[in-house]
Parts: structure tokens; C-alpha cells; sequence
């Protein structure tokens, strides 16, 4: 437990990624906002009102809020949603349901997935709703498409800026958006601002996709905010060190503080026998999209699989989370290919207490890492709900946090994430031995990834600055 400092802090979190909204990023918040309230300060949550109509909504997630929080719920709507009903109403089609409406703007970071065309896609309505969503994602929604909801939360924020007694601000990215009310709160209430960078803004691998111009835009909107923090926090050493270089005016102390797993909500379903399989079963929990892709493994598998076909009926991949169209269109091709399409099972977004489970019960849990020029920064939070799941990780991933995490905590086996030979090796080696019925871990060393520890940490480093 997080050693308690004198009551009577008021901590004010920003948080856009918070239950029941299923993200991995809630679990940082949610349980930093539960350990520093258990340290004695009084944590209140700004974060989004949602409804079944969100992305990513789970009501049973309610309950991971710890009970007497204090939560401001702010409406969230894109600006492509109001302007994209708004042209189908001129062009007399018919108008999205609210639910539609709001899941036309995605979680931080989700794929956005276009539904079926009615019509040819050169029809010149179809030609109007895609100018008009192209230029609203690439250069009216910057950062974010949570802008409107960061304007309405930050006149909640300076409501109670004025009322009551704030004594910090807590603002944890993504939505990057959010920067805008910490900044603002600082400048006009002199309150110390924290940034956790749970994702980088400018330079991480899944925003590769901003170009050149709009990235110039961010870089100068993110310095301007950034100068003016107390504190910046980054969740590896490597992003830590990244932002030290790239926030040159910034005099904010930099502090990393890792993600990490809760043994608490998994020792349920620890306790729980494994059952056993008639398959050696790899599972995956969590989305495919952008620059996570896993192909390597089905192109091993494949190979595997052509020389030894028994494998086909051996091996079963279970991937449980959301697909972007395009990665599952090149697995479709993939496993045609290779006669795999029986062995992948794509199951799509599961509630989460069925993918602790799912991971508990795998014989081997596969983790698939993004790719790109800061990849060696990434630790994915998806990591340490494996550790904590105690079975084999088999990872795709480059060299860096997340390869040296593994090793030195004995978890598995690590291959770089896009090549296809390391992961034909090593997967053979894996596939040819018995399935351990417990991880030989490190567990002096995984000890430090426990998110008490990690709190307890946050809890000093804001008592410093209040």
C-alpha cells in the first residue's frame, strides 16, 4: 500500500481514457487515481461522459472505479460527426442515430472503420462526405478528435478552479487534447501541471501517418503547452530520454514512470484451474491496427505448417480485439495461402474479464508490439496484464524497453516484429517442447512492475511539487 501523505491534496485528473470506456490506457488512470487517494490525497476525475453510443463502452467496468471518487463527466462529440450528419442532412440522406453519430469519432489511437457504400464510391455524395471527412481528420481535428470535449472540459475545470481548491492538475495523454486544460489551468491559476505520456504526441510510431506541415503545426503547439509543466512523466526510459531532446525549452523535471499489472484482479482467475486444451493455443488480447500488425507469425506458422501440415490442426491463434480492415484483409491473404484460415480464430472485442481469463488459460500469449522509428520506446500496458497472467510470452517485437523487460524478467521469448525467419526459429523450438504449466519468472525483478510500487512513486514525486 502507498505510504499516506497529510490529507487535504486535491489532485484534479484529466483523464479522456476512463471506465466504463474499455481502453488500456484506463487501467494507469483508474488505478493511479484509486493508490493516490489511498495515500491521502482527494483525487477528482475530469474525463468523458459516455453512453453505449461510445466507443468502446463496457458498463461492467464501472465497478473498477474505486467507490467515493469524485467524476465530472464532460459530453464528448466529434466535430466529423456534426459535420458529417450535417452534409447528409443537406444532400437529404438520411442522418446517423446518436449512437452512430458519436462512434463516427474513435478511442485515442482505434482505427476508424467505414461501413459498406450503398452506392459506387465515385457517386458525388460519396465523393462530398469523403472530402469532407479527409479534411476534417487531417487538418481541422489537431491534434485529436477530442478538441470540443478538451473546450467544454476546461471550462468544467475553471469552474471549479474558482470554487474550490485545486492544488494540482494531472492531465494523462492520450487524447492530446487534454495538454490544452492542464496548460490553461496553470497559466490562469498558477496551479503545478503533471504530464503523463502514456503515448508519445509528436514522434510516436502510431502517428507516423501526420505529415510534414501538420507535424510542424503539433511540434510548435506541444512545446508552447510543454514549457509550461511542472512535471513530465513518460512510461519508458526511452520515451523519457526522447523528451528531454525534443522539449528543449521545457524545465520541467522528467521522471519515467512504467505501466504495470494489478496482482490483485487477476488472483480470481489464477486461482481457476487451467483447463486443458486439445490444441496448443497462442492468444492475443487486444487491437491490431496501424503499426501493430503481427504478420511475421502467421507467414512462420505458414511455413511451419507447409513442411509439417499435422501443425494445421495442432496450432489454433486467437485473436481477441478489434482488426482494422486492412490488417485483416492481409491475413485473409496470409492464411489462404498458407491453408491457416481454420487455425486463426478473429473473435473481435471480448469483455474484459473474458480476456484475463482467455490470457490466464493460453498456453502461450502472443504479443505483438508496434513498429516504427521510436518503437524501441514502446511498452505496450497490454505487457503487464501478461505478466501479471503468469504464462510464456512469445513477442514480436524490435529491440528495446519491451525486449528487455521479458529477458530480464524470464517471460518468454522476444523476435524481431517483422522478421519472419527469427520468428520460424524460434516458434519450431516452441512448438517441439512441452507447454509449461508455470512461467519461471523473475519474480524480484517483476516486483517493481507492481502498480502499488509504481504509484507510490507518483505519490511522492506530486507531494514534491504541492
Amino acid at each position: 500500500m502507498v505510504s499516506p501523505h497529510p490529507a487535504g491534496k486535491t489532485v484534479l485528473f484529466v483523464a479522456g481514457e476512463f471506465p466504463p470506456i474499455k481502453t488500456i490506457g484506463r487501467l494507469r488512470a483508474t488505478k493511479f487515481v484509486e493508490h493516490l487517494r489511498d495515500a491521502g490525497w482527494s483525487p477528482i476525475v475530469l474525463t468523458i461522459e459516455a453512453d453505449p453510443g461510445t466507443p468502446g463502452y463496457d458498463p461492467a467496468l464501472e465497478a473498477e472505479v474505486p467507490a467515493g471518487i469524485e467524476i465530472i463527466r464532460v459530453p464528448w462529440s466529434t466535430i466529423e460527426a456534426r459535420v458529417v450528419s450535417g452534409i447528409k442532412g443537406l444532400l437529404g440522406r438520411p442522418r446517423a442515430s446518436s449512437a452512430t453519430a458519436a462512434s463516427a469519432g474513435a478511442a485515442p489511437g482505434a482505427p476508424r472503420v467505414s461501413s459498406a457504400a450503398t452506392r459506387p464510391p465515385w457517386h458525388p455524395r460519396d465523393l462530398a462526405l469523403s472530402a469532407a471527412k479527409w479534411t476534417i481528420r487531417n487538418w481541422v481535428e489537431v491534434p485529436d478528435n477530442y478538441g470540443g470535449w478538451a473546450n467544454r472540459a476546461l471550462a468544467s475545470a475553471r469552474e471549479l478552479c474558482r470554487t474550490r481548491t485545486v492544488d494540482l492538475v494531472f492531465t494523462t495523454l492520450p487524447p492530446f487534447s487534454a495538454a490544452k486544460i492542464g496548460y490553461r489551468l496553470k497559466r490562469e491559476f498558477g496551479i503545478p501541471w503533471v504530464v503523463d505520456y502514456r503515448d508519445l504526441w509528436v514522434g510516436d510510431v502510431l502517428r507516423e501517418w501526420v505529415g510534414p506541415v501538420r507535424g510542424r503545426i503539433e511540434q510548435s503547439l506541444e512545446r508552447r503547452y510543454m514549457r509550461t509543466a511542472d512535471l513530465i512523466v513518460a512510461v519508458s526510459e526511452q520515451k523519457t530520454e526522447f523528451l528531454k531532446s525534443h522539449l528543449p525549452d521545457s524545465q520541467a523535471r522528467r521522471e519515467t514512470l512504467t505501466n504495470g499489472y494489478d496482482p490483485e484482479i487477476f488472483a480470481p482467475y489464477l486461482a481457476e484451474p487451467r483447463q486443458p486444451h486439445d490444441t496448443i493455443d497462442f492468444v492475443f488480447t487486444g487491437r491490431l491496427f496501424k503499426n501493430r500488425r503481427g504478420y511475421a507469425f502467421a507467414e512462420a506458422l505458414g511455413q511451419l505448417a507447409e513442411r509439417e501440415p499435422r501443425l494445421r490442426s495442432r496450432v489454433r491463434v486467437h485473436i481477441l480485439g478489434g482488426v482494422s480492415p486492412e490488417i485483416r484483409a492481409r491475413y485473409d491473404e496470409i492464411l489462404a495461402r498458407y491453408g491457416l484460415t481454420d487455425v486463426y480464430r478473429f473473435a473481435g472485442d471480448i469483455p474484459y474479464h473474458e480476456a484475463m481469463r482467455a490470457q490466464v488459460q493460453a498456453d502461450y500469449l502472443l504479443l505483438i508490439v508496434d513498429t516504427g522509428a521510436t518503437a524501441s520506446g514502446v511498452i505496450p500496458g497490454k505487457l503487464f496484464e501478461y505478466v501479471a497472467a503468469r504464462r510464456p510470452i512469445f513477442a514480436l517485437t524490435d529491440p528495446g524497453a519491451t525486449q528487455d523487460i521479458i529477458a530480464r524478467g524470464r517471460l518468454g521469448i522476444a523476435v524481431p516484429a517483422e522478421d519472419v525467419a527469427a520468428c520460424r526459429t524460434a516458434l519450431a523450438q516452441w512448438l517441439g517442447r512441452p507447454i509449461p504449466e508455470r512461467l519461471d519468472a523473475d519474480e524480484h525483478y517483476l516486483a517493481q512492475f507492481d502498480r502499488r510500487q509504481i504509484s507510490a512513486r507518483l505519490s511522492r514525486l506530486l507531494h514534491q511539487l504541492v
